[in-house]
Parts: structure tokens; sequence; C-alpha cells
């Protein structure tokens, strides 16, 4: 027996897909400026201006992430109990032992699988630790992109990086760090399967609808 739990709130749906979308474009785009190639096949020139679009596309990407990724900051502190920070950070010895229980499942010490509506404790504190990733990929990223502007406010604020660490380093970082999140993608997918076939409670079709299924013992 199950019952509906509204889980997953709107805001939090919304942002997640928000994320996907400008990460997709990110990526891709970035890819390219990395390596720009369609000249090769056009012409010496016209791949100038190819790039320059994608920079575009790919500044706008980053805007469009850098403001979700603010708003689900504020849910983190105000969404329900699933979103907020005490889904995410083991803040509580129950929290760490859970956590190491939880563990023990994915290491195959332990055969029953723990049931939560949320995030599990190894998950949430995961993406604790992406969301800390994802500030040192915007703030690269900003240092990258403002290099062109010695004036701008982004080159006062971060400009220092640059000169710190130096421009391949920083550019190494960025990109090296994107391929970290094609991994996290193809491991989230994988750990999300595989909690709609052992659980049973819905983790795929809850980021779009918000329910997930508690089972309920029968009385």
């Amino acid at each position: 027996m199950y019952k509906r739990v509204y889980v997953w709130e709107l805001p939090v749906r919304i942002l997640h897909w928000f994320h996907v979308a400008s990460i997709f474009v990110l990526a891709i785009t970035g890819i390219y400026i990395g390596q720009p190639f369609i000249g090769l096949a056009v012409g010496p020139n016209i791949w100038v201006h190819v790039t320059d679009w994608m920079r575009m596309i790919h500044f706008i990407a980053a805007y469009v992430f850098g403001l979700g990724f603010l708003a689900r900051l504020y849910w983190f502190l105000a969404g329900n109990e699933y979103a907020n920070w005490r889904g995410w950070i083991p803040a509580s010895r129950e929290r760490w032992v859970a956590l190491w229980e939880q563990l023990k499942c994915y290491l195959l010490l332990r055969q029953d699988r723990p049931q939560y509506l949320g995030h599990n404790p190894v998950a949430g504190l995961t993406y604790f630790v992406l969301g800390v990733v994802v500030l040192v990929q915007g703030i690269t990223g900003i240092a990258l992109y403002a290099e062109p502007y010695p004036g701008g406010l982004w080159r006062v604020t971060f400009g220092w990086l640059t000169t710190l660490f130096g421009d391949p380093i920083l550019r190494l970082i960025h990109h090296g760090l994107m391929y970290l999140f094609g991994i996290f993608l193809l491991v989230h997918l994988y750990m999300a399967v595989l909690g709609d076939v052992e659980e049973g409670n819905a983790p795929i079709t809850s980021i779009i609808s918000g329910i997930k299924f508690e089972r309920v013992e029968e009385g």
C-alpha cells in the first residue's frame, strides 16, 4: 500500500529544468568555444563570427543558470522539509548515522534499501558539494568573461583570479569542471532509475509532478 505525498514544490521543479536546459546549452557552446571547428569547413574567417554567436549564447545561458542558482539558494532556506538545507547537509547525529547506512547500501554492505521521500543523506550531501563546484565554475567563468573589459564591474571584482592563476589555469579549471558535470549527469540518471526500480516511489516522474509515494503498512 502506498500513499501520495507532495514532495517537490513547483519552484523546485521549474528551477530543476531551467538548470538542465541551461547546463546543456553551456556544455555545447563551451565545447565549441574551447575548440572552434566550423571555420575549417566554411572558410578561414567565418569561424570568428560563429564563435561570437557561441560566446553570446554561452553568456546568456550562464546568466539564466546563475539567476536560477540564486533562486534555488533562496529555496534552500525557504523551501519545505524536502527542499531546504536540512535535507542536504547532515547537521545532526541521526543524519550522519543515516548517511552511513545509505553508504553501506551503495557499497553492497547492506541488502535492504532505506526509504526516503526527499534526498537520501548521500545524495543530499553530494548535491551540496555540487553546489560548491557550481560556485567555482561560475566564478572562473566570470573571471574569463571579464578579461576583455578592464574597467568593468566583473573585472574589478574577479580580475584578481586571472592575475593569481593565469588565463590557461582558469580555462583548464572551467573546462574540466564541465566534464565533471557530465559525469554527475550520468550517475544522477542511473541512481534515479535505480531508485525508481528498487524503491517504487517515483523519483523520476516526481520532478515533473512533484508527487512521490510512501509505503504504508497495512493494519
